[in-house]
Parts: structure tokens; sequence; C-alpha cells
């Protein structure tokens, strides 16, 4: 039995279509959703969004981060803060070293209020992005 699933960005839609399940990085961990689940409101943290086609085939990878799913009637809804697809290896990981050494460079006193949670939230999708990119 399949589920219909749509992922939505600001920006734009990444995924609409028909899955046989999706796997997504909820706020404190993991979750799946199958067809028949239960009415679901979650919040999601940043990870690797899955999308397993109901035709068959790889599944569909997308660095997640952070926003809303929801489940209703056999649809699940995937309201993303933002999100990319993945990207070559070697460069999601040259990203996140440099975010990384940006967070050590600018830790408080360093910069000014609000700069710093930029500058984690900046690391926090590189390491989606090297997540979904070996997925």
């Amino acid at each position: 039995m399949a589920l219909m699933c749509r992922v939505v960005t600001p920006e734009k839609a990444f995924f609409e279509g028909e899955a046989h399940h999706v796997v997504a990085p909820g706020w404190d961990g993991e979750l799946a959703v199958y067809a028949r689940h239960a009415p679901l409101i979650a919040k999601l943290g940043h990870g690797v969004l899955t999308i397993h086609p109901a035709s068959g085939g790889a599944p569909m990878k997308l660095a997640l981060y952070g926003g809303f799913l929801k489940v209703q009637e056999d649809e699940v809804t995937v309201l993303a803060s933002g999100a990319d697809e993945p990207g070559k290896p070697d460069k999601a990981r040259t990203d996140l070293a440099a975010a990384r050494d940006k967070v050590k460079r600018s830790r408080p006193p360093k910069t000014g209020p609000g700069e710093f949670e930029n500058i984690l939230e900046e690391e926090r999708r590189a390491r989606a992005r090297v997540a979904a990119a070996k997925a």
C-alpha cells in the first residue's frame, strides 16, 4: 500500500509522489512513516530524510534542516525549514571542516548577539549534508 508524500521548503517543492515509506530526522530521533500510520505532527531536526518510492528503486535522500512533519490519512507532508539534495561526499566533508573551524573561531564573546547561533546553524546543516552524501 502506498503513501502520498510531499516535501516542501519555503524555496521549493522537493518531492511529490507515492512512497512505500519515509524515514525522517525527528527532533529527538528518527521516525518512520508507513501507510496506515496514525495521525501525527512531529517537529523535525537536522539530518537525512529518506523517501522509499512505492515503485521500488533507489531511495531519495535529502539533507533536511528542521521543520515539521504531518501524517494524516495515508499522506505525509514534510514542511522543512530548508533542504538540500546530497552533494559529493568530499565537498560535504570539506564544508563541515570549514564550519567547525568557524565555530571554534567565533565562540562568544567574539561574536555579537545572534551571530554565534547562525554559525552553529551552518555547522548543523553541514553535518546533515555529510550524512546525506554518505547515506
